[in-house]
């Protein structure tokens, strides 16, 4: 946020795909009306929390090409579902 870097927010739901003999199998996604209205409230909420100029976004469940320069220092993946606590199991 100090150096106002631009954030580029795409939903990709492929990264939940894998291969079930030869072809790709996406049932561990989010079902397509539950993940519109969850990646909206994402784009809404780094749109009040940061720049708006700065914020840009794909067309959720559209074939999109997209190309970027990552000249930020981070790239980061999100996951909708609660991370497993597994301190508390490696400390049990």
């Amino acid at each position: 946020m100090q150096k106002n870097y631009q954030v580029l927010l795409v939903s990709q739901f492929t990264l939940y795909g894998f291969l079930k003999g030869n072809k790709p199998d996406f049932h561990v996604a989010m079902a397509p009306q539950r993940a519109k209205p969850f990646y909206a409230s994402l784009v809404d909420r780094f749109r009040n929390a940061y720049n708006p100029d700065a914020l840009k976004d794909g067309v959720f469940g559209a074939k999109m090409k997209v190309s970027l320069v990552n000249d930020g220092p981070v790239t980061m993946q999100l996951d909708s579902q609660s991370p497993k606590n597994t301190i508390d199991a490696a400390e049990s």
